[in-house]
């Protein structure tokens, strides 16, 4: 949203029309990634405080908390999670990286370049500091 326009992310002009993905694709399929993890995982702004997911005309919408960029050898997502204590980093973030990218080739037809995700903190009974990052 720039100035209250959308902006997209991606344009492809094709003979049928014009193909475009905004920002908000890519954010509902990160969000229904970590969804799978049913609360054992949790999107966290940069400084690793957990947010709550809007709604923007019933979809899901935090790509406020994301870094989404297009470079010339395709998207470059970065995003912050929490996770409960006694779930493995590796694991997780290796799902989150291989569905992310996975979902976003086939639902949204765009390579991805990079999808780094920081962990930035474990959930216990209360928040512990990590700075942890994960690239795929």
């Amino acid at each position: 949203v720039n100035g209250g326009l959308r902006v997209a992310l991606y344009l492809h002009e094709t003979e049928a029309g014009t193909i475009k993905i905004q920002r908000a694709v890519i954010g509902r399929i990160v969000i229904e990634a970590v969804r799978k993890f049913q609360g054992r995982v949790l999107i966290t702004s940069r400084k690793g405080k957990p947010v709550r997911i809007k709604h923007k005309h019933g979809i899901p919408y935090a790509t406020d908390y994301f870094d989404i960029s297009m470079g010339e050898k395709g998207l470059d997502i970065r995003i912050y999670i929490a996770i409960r204590f006694g779930t493995s980093i590796g694991s997780v973030t290796e799902q989150l990286i291989s569905d992310i990218k996975a979902d976003i080739e086939k639902l949204a037809s765009i390579a991805v370049n990079s999808i780094a995700i920081n962990v930035t903190c474990m959930i216990s009974k209360q928040i512990a500091r990590r700075n942890i990052e994960v690239k795929g």
